[in-house]
């Protein structure tokens, strides 16, 4: 924040609760109890959809759970069918983790209820606030994932 003005903190904060309870609602909206998908489980799928086949060491890196609950979670979700363990070809040491039709379909439901909640909860609010939203959100994202987070942040554990 080169040359702008500090953040007003009691904005700060109210944006932080906003956050927090938006997660609330979309984690009860889109995984409820009982389902099978959690959202590890949910972020893994859309993981390795959108990469392809992968190894089970970089869905821990891109998820960001800790090796063996992803490997458990990896493992209930080949057993329900819905990911799969292929061999390579060259290395037999070597094994891909790939989404399945069945994977794919439970993938795209989630995707399609995602889309139509906030389709509902935007459809109200003119292009000229849609574009502001999204170009802060983007901001955010790029602040999430880029290096420009100070290192004291990207390790910060409650």
């Amino acid at each position: 924040m080169d040359d702008q003005e500090p953040c007003d903190q009691n904005v700060v904060s109210e944006i932080c609760e906003s956050t927090l309870a938006i997660a609330h609602h979309m984690g009860r909206l889109f995984f409820n109890e009982g389902d099978s998908i959690l959202p590890s489980k949910f972020f893994i799928l859309l993981m390795v959809s959108r990469s392809g086949p992968c190894m089970v060491s970089q869905i821990a890196g891109q998820v960001g759970l800790s090796s063996s609950a992803n490997t458990i979670a990896v493992n209930k979700l080949v057993k329900d069918g819905l990911l799969k363990r292929v061999k390579d070809k060259q290395d037999k040491r070597i094994c891909w983790i790939q989404i399945t039709p069945s994977g794919q379909c439970i993938l795209d439901e989630m995707i399609t209820k995602r889309n139509h909640v906030f389709q509902n909860i935007l459809e109200d609010f003119p292009d000229a606030d849609l574009t502001i939203f999204l170009r802060s959100l983007k901001t955010i994202q790029e602040k999430f994932t880029s290096d420009a987070m100070p290192l004291s942040l990207q390790s910060h554990s409650l």
